[in-house]
C-alpha cells in the first residue's frame, strides 16, 4: 500500500509518491485559491483554473495517462472551491481492498463549486446538467466545501465569518428554487480558513458522534457536537424563517498566539494539528496530565453547552517558563494546553497520512515536507519539477490518495487489457459531459434523461461468471433468465425456448404441451373415480340411516 501525494501552486501541479521518488508535473496547471482541486472518481483531477473560467481535467491513471490536460471544461464563471458528491453505496475501500473494481468510467453523481461573490452551483456530474445556483449561499467568497456522511449532509465555509451546514436533497431539489440551510455558526469574527470533520459517525448514517472543527483568521479553532443537525424544528435563526436544524452544540474553543491557515484531524480523532505562519503544532485531544492522567478534551459535552463549553489557551512549550519541569496539571487548571511545535515553516496546507504517522505540509515556498510525527523529523521534502527561476508560488492544493501496489510500482497504473477501448491505441473515447450554463428544468418533458451506471466490477480471481451490463450485454441477459427460471418452475415442468441460427426450436415446446394433455387426462379419469366411489358410500350410509330408524321406533 503507497500513498499518492497531489499538490497544486499558483503557476504548477505536482504528483508524487509518499513512500518513492516517483514524480510527474501537471502542465498548464495554475491555481489561485484554496480548495480548488478536487479528485473526481478513480483517475480523474478537476483543477479550477487562476483567473479562468475553465477546469482542466486531468487522467491520474491508466493505459493513455498524460501530464498535459485530458479536457477542458468551460465555465459559466471563475470558480474559487470544488467539491464532488459520491454516489449513494458507492464508497470503494481501496485501504481495505474490497472484492470490486470500479469502472472504467466512473463519475461521483454532484459536482459542487463556488464564486468569489459566495455563489454555490450543483451539476450533475454523469449528465452535465445544472440543478441549482444559490446566489448567496455566503456573503463574501466561499473557503471550503465538503461533503459528509455519504454526502448527506454539505458543509460550506467562507470569509463572511460564517459556517453552514446544507442538506444535500434541499440543494437538488427541483421543488425547492431557494434551499436554506440546515443551521448557520457564526462564532468565529473573522474569515473562516478551515475546518474537519471527525471520521466517526453514528448508525444508518448518523451525526451521533461526529464532530466539526473549525478555524479562522481569529487564532481561535472551535469544535461542535453535530448530534443535533438531523433533527428539524421549525425556528427562527438571525431572522430567517423556516424548517432550520437545531445549533451544533459548541463543545470546547482552542485559542492560538498566531492566526489558523490550515487544520488537519488524526484519522482516529486522537489529536489535530494547526497550521500557522510560526509553524505547524499539535493539539492532542486526550490531554495527558500528572500520574498518566488522560483528560479528553471534548467530554463536557451537553444539551446547553454554550454555556458549559470551555475555553483553552494554546501555549507552545519552548516558550513556557520552567519547560518541562512545568506543573501541567497548574496550567490546565487555568485552561492553558501545551503545544509541542512539529514544523517550523509558514504553513498553507497540510494533510495526513492513512496511519495518522507522517504529516504532509505544504508551506508558501511551493514545497510539501513530510515528517514523521512522533519523532518530529522531515523525511522528504517535495518541490515541483521546474527550471524557471520564478517564484512557484505557495502550496494552494495537497490531496493525498491511498492505493495499492500491484505488478508494477508505477505512480500511474497500467489497467487491464479487457479495460481498454477497442481503438487501438488505450484511449478512453467516453468524455465527461460539458457542465451545463441553464439550469435544469425538471417540469420540462424534454429535458428529462436516464443515466446508466455502472456500480462495480467484480476482480476476476472472485467471481470470473459473473457478468455485468456494461461488460457483456448478452451473457448478463443469459444469466438473468437462467435466475428467473428458478422463480417459474410450475411442478416439474419446465419449457425453454432457444434460439439457433435466428430459428425457434419448438419440439421441447411440443413435447412438454404432450406430458401436460397426458397429466390432465389422468387427473380427470381420477377424479371421476372417486366422484364414482363417494356416490356408492353415500347411498350405504343413507340405507344404513334409515334401518337405524326403524329399529328406534318399534314398540
Amino acid at each position: 500500500m503507497d500513498e499518492q501525494v497531489i499538490f497544486t501552486t499558483n503557476t504548477s501541479g505536482t504528483i508524487s509518491s509518499v513512500h518513492s521518488f516517483e514524480q510527474v508535473n501537471l502542465r498548464q496547471c495554475s491555481t489561485q485559491s484554496r480548495n480548488s482541486c478536487v479528485q473526481v472518481g478513480s483517475k480523474y483531477l478537476f483543477v479550477a483554473q487562476a483567473q479562468k473560467a475553465l477546469i482542466n481535467v486531468y487522467n491520474l491513471s491508466g493505459s493513455f495517462k498524460r501530464e498535459s490536460v485530458e479536457q477542458r471544461l468551460p465555465l459559466p464563471e471563475i470558480l474559487k472551491c470544488l467539491e464532488v458528491v459520491q454516489n449513494t453505496g458507492m464508497q470503494y475501500d481501496r485501504i481495505q481492498g474490497v472484492a470490486h473494481n470500479l469502472p472504467e468510467f466512473n463519475l461521483p453523481y454532484l459536482l459542487l463549486g463556488s464564486t468569489e461573490s459566495g455563489k454555490l452551483y450543483i451539476w450533475e456530474l454523469n449528465s452535465g446538467s445544472l440543478l441549482n445556483v444559490k446566489p448567496m449561499a455566503h456573503y463574501q467568497s466561499i473557503t471550503k466545501i465538503k461533503s459528509i456522511l455519504n454526502g448527506k449532509y454539505i458543509i460550506t465555509s467562507g470569509n463572511d465569518s460564517r459556517v453552514i451546514l446544507w442538506q444535500t436533497v434541499d440543494l437538488v431539489s427541483a421543488s425547492n428554487d431557494d434551499p436554506k440551510p440546515i443551521c448557520i455558526l457564526h462564532d468565529h469574527t473573522l474569515p473562516v480558513t478551515d475546518f474537519q470533520v471527525s471520521s466517526s459517525q453514528g448508525k444508518f448514517l448518523s451525526c451521533t458522534d461526529t464532530k466539526l472543527f473549525t478555524a479562522s483568521q481569529d487564532a481561535t479553532i472551535r469544535c461542535y457536537d453535530l448530534s443535533l443537525i438531523g433533527s428539524k424544528e421549525k425556528q427562527e435563526t438571525n431572522g430567517i424563517n423556516g424548517s432550520i436544524g437545531k445549533t451544533p452544540a459548541l463543545l470546547a474553543t482552542f485559542t492560538t498566539p498566531y492566526a489558523i491557515k490550515s487544520l488537519v484531524l488524526d484519522p482516529a480523532d486522537r489529536a489535530c494539528y494547526i497550521g500557522t505562519e510560526d509553524g505547524c503544532f499539535t493539539l492532542n485531544l486526550f490531554y495527558k496530565l500528572k500520574g498518566n492522567t488522560v483528560v479528553n478534551l471534548l467530554q463536557s459535552a451537553g444539551t446547553n453547552t454554550i454555556k458549559k463549553s470551555r475555553v483553552f489557551s494554546l501555549v507552545q512549550r519552548s516558550l513556557v517558563r520552567g519547560g518541562e519541569n512545568q506543573d501541567l496539571d497548574a496550567l490546565y487548571t487555568m485552561g492553558q494546553l501545551v503545544c509541542d511545535n512539529l514544523l517550523n515553516s509558514n504553513v498553507s496546507c497540510l494533510e495526513i497520512s492513512m496511519d495518522g504517522t507522517l504529516l504532509l505540509v505544504g508551506d508558501t515556498e511551493g514545497k510539501v515536507s513530510i515528517a514523521e510525527i512522533y519523532s518530529k523529523q522531515v523525511i522528504r521534502t517535495i518541490q515541483t519539477l521546474t527550471t524557471s527561476q520564478a517564484s512557484v508560488g505557495a502550496v494552494t492544493n495537497l490531496l493525498v490518495n491511498p492505493y495499492r501496489l500491484g505488478n508494477d510500482s508505477q505512480l500511474f497504473g497500467e489497467e487491464t487489457k479487457e479495460k481498454r477501448s477497442g481503438n487501438g491505441n488505450g484511449h478512453n473515447s467516453m468524455k465527461i459531459p460539458n457542465l451545463q450554463r441553464v439550469i435544469f428544468d425538471s417540469k420540462n418533458k424534454a429535458h428529462l434523461h436516464d443515466i446508466w451506471y455502472q456500480i462495480g466490477e467484480p476482480e476476476t480471481e472472485t467471481d470470473p461468471d459473473l457478468a455485468l451490463p456494461l461488460n457483456n450485454f448478452e451473457a448478463y441477459l443469459e444469466q438473468i433468465k437462467s435466475q428467473e427460471s428458478m422463480f417459474t418452475h410450475i411442478g416439474k415442468i419446465s419449457s425453454d425456448v432457444r434460439v439457433v441460427d435466428n430459428e425457434v426450436n419448438t419440439a421441447s415446446s411440443l413435447d412438454n404441451n404432450t406430458a401436460k394433455d397426458e397429466e390432465i387426462t389422468e387427473l380427470k379419469a381420477n377424479i371421476e373415480a372417486l366422484t364414482h366411489a363417494y356416490k356408492e358410500l353415500r347411498g350405504m350410509h343413507e340405507k344404513l340411516y334409515e334401518e337405524h330408524q326403524q329399529v328406534l321406533h318399534k314398540p
